[in-house]
């Protein structure tokens, strides 16, 4: 039985929000640390906190910290603004601030409770981002639940191990920061969502990308133990780095630091200079720079860990081996959708020094033997990415009897003709992260950051049918933990027998969803035998893809469990 800090058991939770009234719909709540005022948001139909404070700022000493718990307020705190981002670079600016800990809630405006909690994990490479990338209203109102977006800890403040920090506890020296945020976000939850409404004992963790890659790590954390009861897992795959990596990362770091802050001339000097410290010194530097400055010790990620390793495998929060837990069966077993995208590559390919020149001029769709490179490579990229994303994590929980149902889905939106501008059909197709406007229904940011021709007003009925065909999807599995309902394509448990049909298809023309299961398997060694007698590659652009595009990929490394 799980325990909370103030001593309440989860069951006894439960019980006193049984005898909770119905919630009264006004935007004044009551937390256990003080009353909160958000807005009501009458465009939607619903009630918003935003910039929610769930743990202590982790600035001073709380820097590589374990978040810790709020202290009590006596006036109202406004909640009508987003918080701080974390720390992080945007657009080649450092941004951000370490006091960041917030998160964002979004419920129907009425007077339901007892609804059910989706907490939801931003994308970014644990490295950017912010809980308001993920706007929560449409999809609270369109599935009658609440919506939580969360801030945690990123780069060298959410994941950073060095030796002269440690404390002698085992928690604040993880350098999991970043997963312990979330990880305390639910604990919030826990202990305070019944004030708007909202039902503990039926929490759903979701996240994307790296937002994705967090969720699976707490299925493996023992510190998750009854803080949720489902998982929505969306382009994130089982990716974690030993702790000996972070160690090693962050010497890195700090001679960078060293040269950057004009303390040394040379990264040869900052060896010497730290081998002539003590290791108090070492930590009052570390300590004593700017957050910032962090951000430019790292270099490009690309869905890559040796840049930037982090979900370290302490012992701890994560548990050495780390995904061999599953493996093992030893992890928290929970009804769970795994979701990809279609080319879940095209994008990460069309950024590599290869093709950006031919993007940037506009030639590459003209360019017959460029575009030929690029199609193959965005094809067999896009198809491992995907199967590590749902296939290879879908296999190791479904090899135990005892795990509830998971299911699977593609989504292929943008790869049919007629939908999109055709170029950007050849050359994006459905990206990684194309689905998360589907979800959110924010199509006017999706069209500041997709090209012209990729959201128009041709496609906007097709786009609004799978996005609500989606949503009831999502409502279903929120409520019950099966996302089957009256009306819709069934949607069936993964399962790697042969010859069924397992994974869900989204789709969609220009004027109406297209909905189906699909037998569709992607395993790493047929990609990779398909790619070896591609007729339309010669062995110089096979070696090309594998050694200098896919190489250091989560999905390419996978087979080793991205333990360096």
């Amino acid at each position: 039985m799980s325990v909370n800090k103030d001593g309440g058991t989860l069951t006894e939770q439960h019980a006193a929000n049984q005898e909770r009234p119905a919630f009264l719909a006004k935007p004044l709540v009551s937390t256990k640390y003080g009353k909160l005022n958000g807005i009501r948001n009458t465009a939607v139909g619903v009630i918003q906190w935003l910039g929610v404070p769930y743990a202590k700022a982790p600035i001073g000493e709380l820097r590589w910290r374990a978040p810790r718990e709020l202290e009590a307020w006596d006036s109202i705190v406004e909640t009508t603004q987003y918080g701080n981002s974390c720390v992080q670079l945007a657009n080649g600016s450092m941004v951000g601030n370490e006091d960041c800990l917030y998160i964002n809630i979004w419920r129907p405006d009425s007077t339901s409770s007892k609804l059910p909690v989706l907490v939801f994990a931003h994308g970014g490479g644990n490295l950017t981002g912010s809980g308001q990338d993920f706007k929560g209203d449409q999809l609270s109102k369109e599935t009658n639940s609440i919506v939580i977006t969360v801030n945690y800890r990123l780069g060298a403040m959410g994941f950073f191990r060095h030796p002269t920090l440690r404390t002698g506890d085992a928690i604040d020296d993880s350098g999991n920061y970043g997963l312990l945020d979330i990880l305390y976000s639910l604990q919030w939850v826990q202990g305070n969502i019944d004030q708007f409404g909202g039902d503990p004992e039926n929490v759903t963790l979701s996240g994307q990308s790296a937002g994705a890659r967090n969720v699976l790590a707490a299925l493996i954390s023992p510190l998750a133990e009854g803080l949720f009861h489902k998982a929505i897992i969306l382009s994130g795959g089982m990716t974690t780095a030993g702790s000996a990596a972070g160690d090693a990362k962050s010497e890195v770091v700090l001679r960078r630091l060293l040269v950057r802050t004009g303390k040394v001339g040379t990264e040869e000097e900052a060896r010497m200079w730290v081998a002539s410290q003590n290791p108090e010194t070492i930590a009052a530097f570390l300590r004593n720079q700017d957050a910032k400055l962090y951000t430019q010790t790292y270099d490009q990620v690309a869905i890559q860990m040796e840049p930037f390793p982090h979900l370290f495998e302490d012992g701890t929060v994560i548990p050495e081996g780390g995904f061999q837990s599953i493996k093992d069966g030893s992890y928290h077993k929970f009804p769970t959708i795994l979701g990809s995208t279609s080319t879940e590559f095209s994008g990460f390919a069309l950024s590599d020094p290869e093709f950006i020149p031919s993007v940037m001029n506009g030639s590459l769709l003209t360019d017959l033997d460029k575009m030929k490179l690029y199609t193959a490579a965005a094809k067999y990229g896009s198809d491992l990415y995907a199967g590590f994303n749902v296939e290879e994590v879908a296999k190791a929980l479904t090899i135990h009897p005892d795990q509830p149902p998971v299911y699977a889905y593609r989504f292929s939106w943008g790869t049919r003709d007629g939908v999109i501008d055709p170029g950007l059909r050849a050359l994006l197709g459905a990206p990684h992260g194309a689905d998360m406007m589907f979800y959110t229904g924010d199509y006017t940011t999706a069209m500041q950051n997709y090209p012209s021709g990729y959201i128009t007003d041709e496609n906007e009925p097709g786009r609004k049918a799978l996005s609500s065909a989606l949503r009831e999807y999502i409502r279903l599995f929120l409520y019950t933990g099966n996302p089957n309902g009256e009306g819709s394509v069934a949607w069936k448990e993964w399962t790697a027998e042969s010859d069924v049909k397992r994974t869900l298809k989204l789709d969609a023309d220009a004027k109406q969803e297209s909905i189906e299961m699909s037998p569709e398997y992607l395993r790493k060694e047929d990609i990779l035998a398909k790619m070896e007698s591609d007729p339309n590659l010669t062995a110089e652009q096979r070696d090309w893809i594998k050694e200098k595009l896919f190489i250091g990929r989560f999905f390419w490394n996978s087979n080793k469990g991205e333990r360096l």
